[in-house]
């Protein structure tokens, strides 16, 4: 298993420079069986999954994501920053960033309370996934 840190922070496996992404903004754990699960690192801007046709935005909508395993062709949004999940993997992979796309309009995000994770967390050893926090 291995986690990829997405963020603005130069310290981050994925470096985004972009002021909407949060120095620590996702995670990414690639695994055992090679499934992607991503992990909002409880951010305020949020981590959001597009659903509906890429190729037509008006059927398109944005939901939010906290936890769930994606896919590498799922169109991703992190604060205004917009990629694929296998851009940022070939990014993590030692390729070149790509550029950020044009930003949803602020109609697009839905406003919702959001609890911060708050110190360390237990991952399932099998899927990443987080399973409890630790004191």
């Amino acid at each position: 298993m291995k986690t990829l840190v997405i963020g603005r922070s130069s310290f981050a496996d994925v470096v985004i420079a972009d002021t909407s992404v949060a120095p620590r903004h996702a995670e990414i754990v690639v695994a055992d069986d090679g499934r992607l699960y991503l992990t909002d690192c409880g951010t305020s801007t949020g981590t959001w999954r597009q659903r509906g046709s890429p190729e037509d935005a008006d059927a398109a909508s944005w939901t939010p994501v906290r936890q769930d395993f994606v896919g590498a062709g799922d169109v991703l949004r992190l604060g205004d920053y917009r990629c694929t999940v296998a851009e940022l993997m070939h990014t993590a992979s030692g390729g070149a960033p790509s550029r950020a796309r044009e930003a949803p309009s602020a109609g697009d995000r839905s406003e919702g309370h959001r609890q911060k994770l708050r110190g360390r967390v237990e991952r399932d050893a099998a899927t990443g996934e987080i399973v409890r926090r630790r004191p």
